[in-house]
């Protein structure tokens, strides 16, 4: 004889739902910024607002640090930059990026 087990649908816990359901995402559902290949997605809009007001090259090396991973010097070797350079412009556009998100939309961004 086989046994069965049934249990409530009030019981089942949060982290029990999370197994049995799936988020649908959609293209329309972020922006898309993409170099060399590589997209980053934002959700955000006050944050794609940001990033969008970028110069172009340092939306390439944002890209390419945070979606591929990739290491200063192999940066630069994209984007025609010193590692040293790149390291700068990384570091100088992250502040600048995080200081007109505290401006512009009374948060703290870390």
């Amino acid at each position: 004889m086989a046994h069965t087990y049934q249990e409530s649908l009030e019981d089942i816990s949060p982290a029990q739902w999370d197994k049995l359901s799936t988020l649908d995402e959609y293209p329309s559902d972020s922006f898309v910024f993409s170099a060399f290949g590589y997209d980053l997605h934002i959700r955000d809009e006050l944050v794609a607002g940001a990033f969008a007001s970028l110069p172009e090259q340092e939306q390439q090396i944002l890209i390419l640090h945070c979606v591929a991973a990739m290491a200063d010097g192999e940066i630069g070797g994209l984007v025609g930059m010193s590692r040293s350079a790149v390291q700068r412009h990384r570091t100088k556009t992250l502040n600048e990026l995080r200081q007109r998100l505290e401006d512009n939309g009374g948060r703290n961004a870390k």
